[in-house]
């Protein structure tokens, strides 16, 4: 009977074939479109339209067992984005009145008399379905707290604003709200909850602004960990400080529709964003979670190498997507649950650290929870664990933000997930993946750290703005008759630039030069020059010209305002340097910096060179030290002007670093106009200088540009070695720097 009952199953799969949706219905008019799946069950169809545009009735569409499309019955098309319609202005009127505002379209505003305007005065509805700017206000200033204002697009019940009153707010039909739906004027003069917005379901977040929002609040973050900040009452500001205690866990969704390609951007956005906190002189605890059907940990808090930025790194990069087995359900609760977990452990091992540790949860996700229950509940219980209460003042303890990607989401789920703070925005609707890989890539504005030295945006993808790639370069022209010097070298300290001494004449001028960095040019008040330096020292000993001691200090006779153009770069043995190497918390010495600098006999380097005007460019050479090194001096003594020379280390003295030649590769040259400028080892994102630009045996150079045939096999560099000379720059930036012993 059993071989019976299975041959009848098998004839009737035989029978009956797998249905599949008609590919004829699913294009768009003015617009385009993508199938995954080629239109078999569980397939989905994508829509994309032009900017200003966007698909009806869905931006997707998905083939259902029933051999039919979602929505099949519509027609796809590409539709005017609109903006929401103001339906209520308190204290003032606004024009121009129209039924629908599409892009381009301006309001402007005017307040009654005796009230005061906060926000713009005009706005305009932009490609993505936003008016452009804040909300505008028009107050009496005879509340304890401000007017909270009303988003356009919405209704507001409530219109005293003292302590403990409330308002609340509805969106008109067809539009969604961010944000909250009920705030509380509190005894700090700030309202609860979040500033609320009403948006239409084709209504995304640009790139840049979610780069604004988030980088300004999680810095705040950032700050509030610090255990020296003093309190202010004032709007959380984008600061970054040294120290503190701080917990960063990322989620990322992992389910069927993210797909592997996704699933690696997302990878690579988490990267970014740890690289970018690792920068700073702050040290978190990192974990990461993945879920699908269910969560899977790829990095713990509790891991020994949890504050290793790097070893998170690298267990990000050597996760798969292939982990999940199960990818069919999108279980949110799961992963927020395996968070409370970790957190609950934490509070185990030291409660009273614990609750000195701020938190920070950014959740990815591009689909609503199908499976697991509702994630919230996880959020009201890691809130319990941190024991935030409305009546404690421990908000800050928690900020909870949520990347809602693409349109297969659910608008009231990741705003119910996402902290809400007053001029704080923690949840953002994005078009799609690549957008939010942009936003992270540009989002951590780090303004307030711009003194914090080495930092450079070498590292974010198509970053075209060369100044900000290298913003410690110093460009040096000194003009004397006939004549014009142009050498580089790098800011170390508001009022000071170190170059080399062999740029200047000993009796140069200070009038004569100029210091140009970012877009600004500087005069000089002092030149300070190597108290040891002396080009003429050893003619006795045949070396016609003597580059020992080549380094110099330039005093600029205006201070120098960091930006993002211009910031200093690390020297060794220094405490912004120490940071930088993440020797927080030791005794640290200036030997330890070298041998984390210089520790081998190949070191990677680099400098940067100018063959063109504005052309700076990274070149990368390897720096020959111990045994590696006696080839530089064997190359050098084959040359013409040093066979005379009876011993080469009057001339390569123990106080150069050496580069070029062709083994293990062929090192570029530096060319004229290089001189003076910085020899660097890149560490972990941060950048040291190790050496200056002094003298090379063989310039096959034509100026500054580098000759296209093959560098000379017996072309050797060599710097002066900062590490040698740190008494003299400790003696003159002794008011400028802080060094270690």
């Amino acid at each position: 009977m059993l071989p019976l009952l299975l041959l009848i199953q098998i004839a009737l799969c035989i029978a009956v074939p797998t249905p599949e949706c008609d590919l004829r219905k699913i294009p768009i008019t003015g617009g385009t479109y993508t199938v995954r799946d080629g239109g078999n069950v569980g397939s989905t169809v994508e829509y994309s339209c032009p900017p200003g545009m966007y698909p009806h009735p869905s931006f997707s569409r998905d083939c259902l067992y029933t051999g039919h499309w979602t929505d099949e019955d519509v027609k796809a098309q590409c539709r005017v984005v609109q903006c929401p319609r103001p339906e209520m202005f308190e204290n003032g009127h606004f024009y121009n009145r129209t039924q629908k505002y599409f892009v381009g379209h301006v309001l402007h505003f005017e307040c009654y008399g005796g009230f005061k305007m906060l926000g713009p005065e005009s706005r305009t509805c932009q490609a993505n379905g936003k008016w452009s700017g804040e909300v505008t206000i028009c107050d009496d200033q005879e509340g304890f707290c401000l007017n909270p204002g009303i988003p356009i697009g919405a209704t507001k019940v409530g219109s005293s604003y003292n302590i403990e009153q409330k308002v609340t707010y509805k969106c008109l039909k067809g539009l969604q709200m961010f944000g909250s739906e009920e705030r509380e004027c509190m005894e700090n003069k700030r309202w609860s909850g979040a500033e609320p917005s009403c948006r239409y379901p084709y209504t995304f977040d640009t790139p840049e602004e979610v780069a604004e929002a988030f980088s300004s609040s999680l810095s705040e973050n950032i700050e509030s960990s610090d255990p020296e900040r003093v309190e202010e009452d004032a709007i959380r500001k984008l600061r970054v400080k040294t120290g503190g205690l701080m917990n960063i866990i990322i989620i990322l969704d992992t389910s069927k529709s993210v797909g592997p390609k996704n699933f690696g951007i997302a990878k690579d956005i988490s990267e970014v964003f740890i690289e970018k906190i690792s920068s700073f002189d702050f040290n978190p605890r990192y974990a990461v979670i993945s879920y699908a059907s269910f969560a899977k940990p790829i990095a713990l808090l509790s891991d020994d190498d949890s504050v290793d930025a790097d070893a998170v790194i690298e267990k990000i990069k050597a996760f798969k997507y292939t982990a999940h087995a199960d990818k069919q359900g999108t279980n949110t609760r799961a992963a927020l649950n395996e968070t409370h977990n970790m957190l609950s452990l934490e509070n185990t091992r030291d409660p009273k650290k614990f609750l000195e540790t701020r938190n920070v949860i950014l959740l990815m996700t591009d689909g609503k929870h199908n499976m697991g229950g509702d994630p919230t509940v996880e959020i009201k219980r890691i809130r319990e664990i941190l024991n935030i209460r409305k009546d404690n003042n421990r908000e800050d303890y928690l900020d909870v933000y949520v990347f809602g990607l693409g349109s297969d989401i659910s608008e009231e789920e990741i705003n119910d997930i996402a902290s809400k703070k007053d001029n704080e925005k923690h949840v953002f609707r994005m078009e799609n993946i690549l957008d939010m890989k942009k936003a992270f890539e540009i989002m951590l504005d780090d303004t307030e750290v711009l003194q914090m030295c080495g930092l450079s945006k070498e590292r974010l993808a198509d970053y075209e703005d060369i100044e900000q790639v290298f913003p410690w370069i110093a460009k040096i022209t000194i003009t004397r008759p006939g004549s014009e010097e142009k050498c580089k070298g790098s800011i170390v300290s508001k009022s000071f630039v170190l170059t080399a001494a062999h740029c200047f004449h000993l009796d140069e001028l200070l009038h004569t030069i100029n210091v140009r960095v970012g877009d600004k040019v500087f005069r000089v008040k002092n030149l300070y020059r190597h108290s040891d330096y002396n080009p003429l020292g050893k003619t006795d000993k045949g070396v016609e010209k003597s580059y020992d001691y080549d380094m110099a200090l330039i005093e600029l006779a205006q201070t120098l305002e960091f930006s993002s153009k211009i910031r200093p770069i690390c020297l060794p043995c220094t405490t912004g340097a120490t940071w930088a190497l993440k020797l927080r918390g030791k005794s640290v010495t200036c030997s330890d910096h070298e041998k984390i600098l210089l520790t081998d006999e190949l070191v990677k380097a680099m400098f940067v060179a100018e063959e063109t005007d504005k052309a700076l460019e990274r070149k990368d050479v390897i720096i020959k030290r111990e045994s590696k090194r006696l080839a530089c001096l064997e190359d050098t003594k084959k040359i013409d002007k040093f066979k005379d020379v009876p011993d080469i280390k009057d001339a390569i003295t123990d106080n150069f670093l050496c580069t070029g030649g062709i083994n293990p590769q062929v090192d570029p040259q530096t060319c004229k106009g290089d001189s003076g400028g910085p020899v660097i080892v890149p560490y972990k994102h941060r950048y040291m200088q190790v050496g200056i630009i002094s003298w090379g045996t063989i310039i096959s150079c034509k100026g500054p540009r580098r000759d296209p045939g093959p560098v000379p096999a017996l072309s050797r560099d060599f710097h002066a070695d900062v590490f040698k000379m740190l008494p003299w720059l400790k003696e003159i930036l002794k008011e400028d720097l802080i060094f270690v012993d």
